[in-house]
């Protein structure tokens, strides 16, 4: 339904306009066998060996970061879009492409602008082979230009970056189950919307969720599709808690004036994974970003009381990771793995 050749060449367009290109100096290779050793430290969690020659790492202008994520969002987009078209008429599958072909173009090239890295093995893309390690991407040209415009230094903001990306390297690679569970959930919520309210008003609610990240698919959600929403909300709410409460451990050690830079950041919210924006705009979770803090509120209660040990129960398993309800109430997660 989407022409992913007509989307890249809009993108691309879109893209140009403004990109700066890399400048060279900055070991990113390095930077993430530093960012790696810190973090396994900190967490006690080890990466897999990696295969021979080492991790992937890709410093990278937007096209390229284009040309890789296209598969990700087709992965992500298309099945829904082809359920929701089954009993679709042939103008409304063509005028339907042609809006989301533009959509798509148009939002590839605003977050390639965006982005400043990227680790690529995310929770959405659930067909990818698990447990190996990931290609990291990042955008230097984009990296320069945004600590230019947020007044921090340039190798600062760079190391900043490494440190983010490797804590969901932590988390992916070090428990393969977690990407393949998102990516699950996320079908388990998507697919049966299609089905639900059809291709003409999928089509319309998937262009006004991308346009203005509400919440219209939500609002025709059946009890266990809500039942979904909030598990991936919970779950992406630990995800990126637990995340970030390392980061800031390991950072404030690592990176010079790790404080300034994570409330810059924080302010421009440059720091969102691409795809993950995406998702938010379609699904609506974007409304709800606020409980995004709870994650890490929980991570540093549970670590106070039990350990990094303690905290790091909740990638055993499915069944571990918090509900909605536990992240707000961090005694009711730690009371039932008591009970397990």
């Amino acid at each position: 339904m989407i022409s992913w050749g007509a989307a890249r060449t809009i993108a691309v367009a879109v893209a140009a306009r403004s990109e700066t290109p890399p400048a060279p100096g900055f070991d990113y290779p390095a930077a993430v066998e530093e960012a790696a050793g810190a973090l396994s430290g900190f967490t006690g969690i080890e990466l897999p060996q990696g295969p021979p020659g080492g991790r992937q790492l890709r410093v990278t202008g937007r096209a390229e970061w284009i040309d890789f994520n296209i598969e990700g969002f087709g992965a992500l987009m298309e099945p829904v879009l082809r359920k929701a078209a089954r009993n679709a008429g042939n103008l409304t599958w063509a005028l339907g492409g042609v809006t989301l072909t533009a959509q798509m173009g148009l939002l590839l090239g605003f977050l390639s602008a965006r982005v400043l890295g990227q680790y690529d093995t995310g929770p959405l893309l659930a067909r990818k082979r698990a447990g190996r390690p990931g290609k990291v991407f990042f955008l230097d040209g984009n990296i320069a230009a945004a600590a230019a415009r947020l007044g921090v230094p340039p190798d600062g903001l760079r190391l900043w970056i490494v440190l983010h990306e490797m804590t969901h390297a932590l988390q992916f690679e070090g428990y393969p189950w977690l990407r393949v569970h998102l990516g699950g959930l996320l079908e388990r919520l998507l697919a049966p919307l299609a089905e639900r309210v059809g291709a003409v008003e999928t089509v319309r609610r998937v262009v006004e969720n991308l346009r203005t990240g509400g919440r219209s698919l939500e609002l025709v959600m059946s009890r266990e599709q809500r039942e979904a929403f909030d598990r991936m909300q919970a779950a992406m709410s630990v995800v990126e808690g637990y995340s970030d409460y390392v980061m800031h451990r390991v950072g404030s050690r690592m990176v010079p004036g790790y404080g300034h830079l994570t409330r810059r950041m924080a302010l421009s919210r440059l720091h969102r994974p691409p795809l993950e924006s995406a998702v938010f705009r379609i699904t609506g979770l974007d409304m709800k970003l606020e409980q995004y803090r709870l994650g890490e509120s929980f991570a540093a209660a549970v670590a106070r009381r039990q350990g990094m040990e303690g905290l790091n129960r909740v990638w055993e398993r499915p069944e571990n990771l918090p509900s909605l309800r536990e992240l707000r109430d961090p005694g009711l997660w730690m009371l039932r793995m008591e009970a397990a």
